[in-house]
């Protein structure tokens, strides 16, 4: 979190979120989790979770992401994060108390197939008609409309020139990708977004890139947290190969977020690295 840059600390804006709950709740005891790159989350026990935005490129949108996860079906199976209450803006920054989901994040590499499959259903078998309004337009977080173009003229530049045909290579097959059956897709499910408990989904966290688009985008969010081997007892091989297309911009996809929302340059020079180490050891040995 941006501290340093910040005229408004951290302790204000938790505050002015969770001024309206219990007193129970306001003096829980505080834990603050640094794992998301668009928010930090701050845990008051186990009774609630604050989310704090990190730029304004985030706050803007918050009251919508926050409306879409108060108005998904409560017959999905999974808890999500409703809200405690309102959004709370301050000079350009913002957050909102929501319910606490209780369990924890399946070690990488872990989880079974079957498992993995019922939480992709139970994602991509919401109904998306009542919730159109609220759903962002694939890839906005790193440029929507304009993601291609940011891509070459901003990210592509910024990777090490050796590696840049072959980030080219994988942002063109990107772009080319035939559409096919569009469903709701959570985006980003995978990881510290996922609660498990005893081998089991429990709930999912952190919708804010929810959109219309195919399974390949949830498959292959799913394969690179839980192994890409297993991706083929619960999809063909005609989505994993989608999903495969995907997984190979997810870098380059991370790096044009942080330019977008106009992060400090420590991070994106942090997100330079961690792409050309992917491209290297992923791309280049091919």
């Amino acid at each position: 979190m941006h501290t340093a840059e910040r005229s408004v600390s951290l302790e204000t804006i938790v505050q002015t979120a969770v001024s309206g709950l219990p007193l129970r709740i306001r003096r829980a005891q505080r834990t603050t989790i640094n794992e998301g790159s668009a928010h930090l989350v701050v845990l008051l026990e186990d009774y609630a979770a604050v989310r704090v935005t990190r730029d304004r490129f985030t706050a803007s949108r918050l009251r919508q992401r926050q409306q879409l996860v108060d108005s998904l079906p409560s017959g999905i199976g999974l808890t999500v994060p409703r809200s405690l209450g309102p959004v709370a803006e301050i000079e350009g920054y913002a957050a909102v108390a929501t319910e606490f989901v209780a369990g924890a994040p399946c070690p990488a590499g872990e989880g079974e197939p079957e498992e993995l499959q019922r939480l992709l259903e139970a994602v991509s078998s919401i109904d998306p008609v009542p919730l159109q309004r609220m759903l962002n337009e694939p890839l906005y977080f790193c440029g929507g409309a304009n993601w291609y173009s940011i891509q070459i003229e901003e990210v592509i530049p910024r990777i090490y020139q050796q590696f840049r045909s072959l980030a080219r290579e994988a942002i063109e097959a990107l772009s080319h990708l035939e559409p096919e059956e569009q469903v709701f897709s959570h985006g980003d499910l995978g990881g510290y977004n996922v609660m498990w408990h005893r081998g089991r989904a429990t709930g999912i966290l952190d919708w804010d890139l929810s959109s219309m688009s195919d399974r390949s985008t949830d498959l292959a969010s799913l394969g690179v947290w839980h192994g890409w081997e297993k991706l083929s007892k619960i999809a063909s091989p005609h989505q994993v190969i989608r999903a495969g297309i995907r997984r190979n911009t997810f870098r380059l996809q991370q790096l044009g977020f942080l330019i977008v929302a106009q992060r400090p340059e420590a991070e994106i020079s942090a997100a330079i690295g961690r792409a050309n180490r992917w491209i290297a050891e992923n791309l280049a040995c091919k």
